[in-house]
């Protein structure tokens, strides 16, 4: 098989270093117009045409022009998280069958784990808390213009830390209300930088989400409470706490992405493509919280999905 990647930043090398050791031929969308570098191609339908799958890894913002100028190969199209940062949206590209957004953390051994154990139980509330540090991501290079920093390139901790927004939403179910609150900022950037999410569920529950890149305390988890015990998961480590034991795990991240590549590549092959859980159709919901969080962050109010 072979992918072509947009954009060569550290997801698109991630992706293809893992797909490398898949035995998938990878190859990246030359982005200048002087000669391709080696396992560059041209954007041209006979170089295009050959390839197999796509996977959009560029700046958020340029997603939704991405997905518009590749659909046309009728080839299956994996984009990175968020979908995008438009609200208008052509149905011909979200009704699109071949349509995957990575949002890998449905392949979290742990979190799958979690969400059979807790389908059961009777849930009082949730939280959730990532908070890191913007200047530490890549201390190669200037954080004031990498993406997360820029609204230019759909920026800010909503879309950029919309993970955590997604896993609230696959354990816990579908959003009706949505209120999302800033505090300053701390970086001195043109986008939130932390932020606080209250999410209505239908199921007549509801979670809190804290997010935050500009702190330097670097803590990722959640605490799922029902009667008289709870659920906890933290990223940075490979146990789950459940009902007074711990369950352990074996993984890292890179398993993590492993195991989604794996599954989207079993998907392509089998060609039943609406059944994968990172489906436009499973994800389209997780948009549209995205979206009502950056409404209710502008007009200071709560926001009804789908209002």
């Amino acid at each position: 098989m072979i992918c072509c990647i947009i954009g060569k930043g550290s997801i698109g090398k991630r992706h293809s270093n893992i797909l490398r050791a898949l035995n998938v031929k990878v190859l990246f969308l030359r982005r200048k117009p002087e000669k391709a570098k080696k396992n560059e191609i041209s954007f041209n339908y006979d170089n295009l045409q050959k390839i197999n799958f796509f996977i959009i890894a560029n700046p958020s913002s340029f997603h939704l022009q991405t997905i518009e100028k590749i659909i046309k190969f009728n080839k299956p199209i994996f984009v990175e998280k968020p979908f995008v940062t438009q609200t208008k949206i052509d149905k011909n590209i979200t009704n699109y069958k071949k349509l995957f957004i990575l949002y890998q953390m449905r392949f979290d051994p742990r979190i799958k784990f979690i969400k059979k154990k807790i389908s059961t139980e009777k849930i009082k509330k949730a939280n959730f808390i990532w908070k890191s540090f913007l200047p530490y991501w890549h201390k190669y290079e200037d954080y004031k213009k990498s993406y997360a920093s820029r609204k230019v390139l759909g920026g800010g901790a909503i879309y950029t830390m919309s993970h955590e927004i997604d896993t609230a939403i696959n354990l816990l179910g579908e959003v009706k209300k949505v209120f999302a609150k800033k505090n300053k900022n701390k970086l001195k950037i043109d986008v939130e930088d932390n932020i606080k999410i209250k999410l209505s569920h239908k199921k007549n529950l509801s979670s809190k989400l804290d997010l935050s890149f500009a702190s330097k305390k670097n803590t990722r988890k959640f605490k799922i409470e029902f009667n008289n015990a709870y659920v906890n998961w933290n990223f940075f480590e490979n146990k789950v706490y459940y009902k007074n034991k711990y369950y352990k795990f074996k993984l890292n991240n890179d398993d993590i992405y492993e195991k989604q590549m794996k599954h989207l590549l079993s998907i392509i092959k089998k060609r039943n493509y609406e059944k994968s859980p990172v489906h436009i159709n499973k994800i389209i919901h997780t948009q549209n919280v995205i979206n009502a969080c950056v409404k209710s962050l502008n007009k200071k109010k709560a926001i009804n999905i789908g209002v």
